[in-house]
């Protein structure tokens, strides 16, 4: 009964994306551009969606260069990992009508008081506005539900898809730095952004607290 009141107040941020105009229909389409927490069930239409964007996400991605040489045991394991993820990282999936448009992740970053944001985009649905929707809600998580004090964003110098998406959102640069290489484009050299906790907001629900202090019987 005790963690009761966390989950009652945890429900209220959603009013935020049950607005009408979060309801609408995505500028283009006839369907709204909506989101859910990534759950077993969605697992036909992720595959779907990775698969159509292969070409893509192995160029930054690792793992994605072998994506279309997994069986159905791997990329079963591959989303239950995601699933399963420890809160504060939590990944979503977006949709269009009952299509996989894009993925966005909200993971531990540099200290327990930030967070970061990773996202992709399905192919073909870029430069529709949803990788700024996938960004605008995962922030909203971030500063609001979690209570995190600096959001970040990075992405590989030659990753055009991400390169303008961060000043789009609000983000200013932080610093840049190396890293091995792992997609077939990469160049190892990355930019770092970030975006503070706007001033006034009301305590965020979770104050970036580890999920066990609200879990812990």
């Amino acid at each position: 009964m005790k963690n009761a009141g966390i989950i009652r107040y945890v429900d209220n941020p959603n009013d935020y994306f049950r607005n009408e105009r979060a309801l609408s229909n995505h500028p283009g389409f006839n369907y709204p551009l909506i989101w859910a927490p990534i759950k077993s069930e969605h697992k036909p239409a992720l595959i779907e969606a990775l698969w159509k964007s292969h070409e893509e996400l192995s160029g930054y991605i690792g793992w994605a260069k072998q994506l279309r040489r997994w069986d159905v045991k791997t990329i079963s394991r591959f989303v239950d990992e995601y699933i399963m993820a420890i809160p504060p990282n939590q990944h979503c999936l977006f949709f269009i009508g009952s299509e996989v448009v894009g993925m966005g992740s909200l993971v531990s970053c540099y200290t327990p008081f930030d967070a970061q944001i990773s996202l992709w985009v399905t192919s073909g649905y870029h430069g529709r506005g949803i990788g700024k929707k996938i960004v605008d809600t995962l922030e909203h998580l971030a500063f609001r539900v979690w209570g995190f004090e600096q959001l970040f964003y990075e992405h590989d110098a030659e990753n055009k898809n991400s390169k303008k998406l961060p000043q789009k959102c609000g983000f200013t640069f932080s610093h840049t730095f190396e890293t091995e290489k792992y997609g077939d484009k990469e160049s190892g050299f990355w930019f770092s952004w970030v975006k503070n906790r706007p001033e006034g907001l009301p305590d965020g629900i979770l104050q970036g607290r580890a999920i066990e202090d609200f879990t812990r019987l």
